[in-house]
């Protein structure tokens, strides 16, 4: 059986305006939280020998601040104490301005073959905006330091919808995405978060956020030009070209089981979710004592499982296999959902193709009300 891996690196020079995910400025600890992290991916190897591990995602936070030689530690520690599959996909996230020839040969040399780059957007002004510390030019030095090193599967994060954004904006940064060939763009309209910055500048009138209507006509635009440039969409919100999918995530959407280490670190395994404290120094110092850095762990109900399984399959183009969730949970859904089913169908947001339920294009734009109506 195969096992994801994700390790959670929680440090940020600065932290952006609109983010909630865990992470601090505590350069400081990197070097002993790197060697903590090791110890407990040697220490929870025993519980995971029966799997094939087929992807490792580091993720943050801002993996490319580790010094020099702490990726490679990082995935060694991973390849001795697990049983990586051959080929492997290994990412590792990160910022414009923290990548360079030296730490892209690392990471090369390692064994990590996929980079995700958050650009963002490539307007400078509204990357200052959003309180980024790169610029577009940086991110153009990102790419070339990170192709001439030999990578050839290279994602960009950008945003749809940030304050003040213009539709000529997105367009460039997704002409500049396409001209330099990446592979993979992951492309999210700005949720915000109740508790982050800009949330509250938001809220004070001092930043000012497109309407709907243009940043769904943004999105629309994104839509139409990735396919128009070879892009598959096979996410809610990812597109790539032929063949460069990425499987971690994939994987997550199709519950497939994975482990997470470092702090904050959340896995799903064996129909338990469980999930490590959220703190740097607690957790650098449970680990040195040998003791659980736990924060959580839950099993889920029969009904959960079957709930987050509609929900996290229909993000996928492909949908929901319903063979699959018949043998796994014993759920019929055409079944126990027939009405809202044909409802849906009516109304052109679902689609009923080879033994799968997908969401339409249309459905897409409603996915959060499709959800509800299949898992109420």
């Amino acid at each position: 059986m195969n096992l994801g891996i994700y390790v959670h690196i929680p440090f940020c020079v600065s932290k952006c305006l609109y983010c909630n995910f865990y992470s601090e400025n505590k350069l400081e600890y990197i070097n002993d939280y790197v060697l903590a992290l090791t110890k407990e991916i040697k220490r929870e190897s025993k519980k995971y020998t029966q799997y094939s591990i087929d992807t490792i995602f580091i993720g943050g936070g801002t993996p490319s601040v580790l010094p020099a030689g702490c990726v490679s530690l990082i995935v060694n520690a991973i390849k001795q104490n697990y049983n990586v599959l051959p080929g492997a996909e290994i990412t590792i996230e990160a910022n414009p301005n923290s990548i360079n020839y030296t730490n892209s040969a690392e990471w090369f040399s390692a064994g990590v073959n996929r980079v995700s780059v958050g650009v963002q957007t490539t307007s400078n002004r509204v990357l200052k905006i959003i309180g980024r510390t790169h610029t577009y030019q940086d991110f153009f030095k990102a790419i070339d330091d990170l192709k001439s090193v030999g990578f050839k599967n290279i994602n960009a994060d950008i945003m749809i919808g940030l304050p003040t954004q213009k539709q000529n904006e997105l367009k460039a940064t997704l002409r500049q995405c396409f001209g330099m060939g990446l592979t993979h763009i992951s492309a999210y309209t700005l949720i915000l978060e109740e508790g982050t910055p800009m949330c509250g500048l938001v809220q004070q009138k001092k930043l000012k956020l497109p309407s709907e209507e243009k940043t769904l006509g943004m999105f629309k635009y994104l839509l139409k030009h990735t396919e128009l440039n070879g892009y598959n969409r096979y996410e809610v919100s990812n597109f790539c070209l032929p063949g460069f999918e990425c499987k971690h995530n994939l994987n997550c959407w199709n519950m497939v089981p994975y482990v997470g280490f470092g702090c904050a670190a959340h896995s799903f395994v064996e129909n338990f979710r469980f999930g490590n404290i959220s703190n740097i120094e607690r957790y650098i110092k449970l680990i040195n004592q040998g003791k659980s850095v736990k924060a959580f762990n839950e099993e889920l109900t029969v009904n959960q499982l079957i709930e987050e399984s509609i929900m996290l399959n229909l993000r996928t183009t492909k949908g929901i296999n319903l063979k699959d969730l018949k043998q796994k949970y014993g759920y019929d859904l055409l079944k126990e959902k027939s009405l809202e089913v044909m409802e849906l169908q009516k109304l052109g947001l679902i689609k009923l193709e080879n033994g799968y339920l997908f969401a339409t294009t249309e459905g897409f734009y409603v996915l959060n009300q499709i959800i509800l109506k299949l898992v109420d």
